[in-house]
């Protein structure tokens, strides 16, 4: 006689394989009461999709559970929809080869990153703004750090490209110029119906058009970082460690105070390094760009010592707590794709360029019609600045 089990003892996976193997099992299958048969199967269904379930949050890790629970944050950074599921799974290991399989992109709408897998790109462009902060009553919207940082993901080489505040463009979708510092205030500023991350956005916009029009690169990226990031990030990875050839002394420039650092190595914290990077009224504009290079630089090579760059979960909280400080047009997944790919970046063999008046700095100083100082490239146009950002690597 068969013997049908309770819903309790159904429960038991010791009590389905008694059945399963039971003489009695396979005279059942093609009676009347194969309904048993059809629960048993739906059981097991179940029951591999839960395992499988868990095996993939497993491999997702901390860092996908993450997206979900800094989702708003993601999506004032990047002032629109974060795709969360799209990052979950990027994230996942060989997720990327799921989109492969979907036709919902064309080869058009791929991102960079995407482009780079395909072996379609060797390079991604991105442009790094750091500004006072909106709200600041002192030119809080004017980039005071202007940077292309280039890398070229399957070698690990990478270039930074410093282009200085003053140098004088054409402001993009506009027919009248300004100093490149300002584009990103006009880009911000131009559609006030907009709320303040769209705005962001914007500005990113127009700084991208504005340097790729300078630079001759397709500019893939762009971020900007306001005073209280820079501060912030660099306290929560417990300060960066940087080396001077000689002590450096800036006793005029700040409210803060006067900043003074020894020669040799020292490790400072976000406050001191943002003075650094800031000063130049002992120094110059072409100065500041080199020390905000050689923070950058001490703050990459932190991170990847404390772990941060192959840490889903570290970069989403960073991001996290300062998301109110840093805009960019980057999704989550590509966020984290990049910081992947800065781990293989040696530090002490980035190639820099700071754009300057010396006899190789390709600009040269001049006076727009209100009198007021501004950089001009050599020979009025910027066939020599493009082909030197072009050819950085060879």
């Amino acid at each position: 006689m068969v013997y049908y089990p309770s819903q309790k003892e159904f429960d038991s996976q010791k009590v389905i394989d008694e059945v399963i193997n039971s003489s009695e099992f396979n005279a059942l299958r093609f009676s009347q009461k194969g309904s048993f048969l059809k629960r048993v199967l739906k059981f097991r269904i179940r029951k591999t999709f839960l395992i499988l379930g868990i095996i993939l949050l497993m491999i997702a890790g901390s860092g996908c559970l993450a997206v979900y629970k800094v989702n708003s944050t993601f999506d004032k950074i990047t002032g629109s929809k974060n795709s969360v599921v799209k990052s979950v799974i990027m994230m996942l290991p060989m997720g990327d080869h799921f989109f492969q399989i979907l036709p919902v992109e064309s080869e058009s709408d791929l991102s960079a990153i995407e482009r780079v897998k395909n072996n379609e790109l060797d390079r991604i462009n991105i442009l790094l703004l750091g500004i006072r902060g909106v709200g600041d009553p002192h030119g809080g919207l004017l980039t005071d750090a202007i940077m292309v940082l280039s890398v070229k993901p399957r070698t690990g080489e990478a270039a930074m490209i410093s282009i200085p505040r003053d140098l004088y463009v054409k402001v993009p979708y506009h027919n009248y110029e300004h100093k490149i510092n300002e584009v990103y205030a006009v880009g911000f500023s131009e559609d006030k119906n907009k709320n303040l991350n769209e705005r962001s956005q914007e500005g990113l916009k127009y700084s991208k058009k504005a340097v790729a029009k300078i630079t001759g690169l397709d500019i893939h990226y762009a971020a900007s970082a306001d005073f209280k990031a820079f501060e912030e990030i660099i306290d929560t990875l417990g300060g960066v460690t940087i080396t001077l050839n000689k002590p450096f002394y800036e006793p005029n420039q700040f409210e803060e105070g006067m900043i003074s650092l020894p020669a040799g190595v020292q490790t400072i914290d976000g406050k001191t390094a943002l003075l650094f990077a800031r000063a130049r009224f002992s120094s110059s504009d072409f100065d500041r760009a080199k020390r905000q290079q050689q923070i950058l630089v001490a703050l990459k090579n932190k991170a990847l010592n404390l772990g941060v760059l192959t840490n889903p979960l570290k970069v989403v909280n960073i991001f996290n707590s300062v998301g109110n400080h840093i805009r960019t047009d980057m999704e989550l997944w590509e966020i984290q794709e990049m910081a992947v790919m800065a781990k293989k970046i040696d530090g002490a063999k980035i190639k820099k360029k700071v754009f300057d008046t010396s006899s190789e700095g390709l600009l040269y100083s001049s006076r727009d019609e209100k009198g007021s100082y501004i950089l001009l490239p050599v020979g009025d146009n910027y066939s020599k600045i493009q082909e030197y950002c072009e050819g950085i690597f060879n």
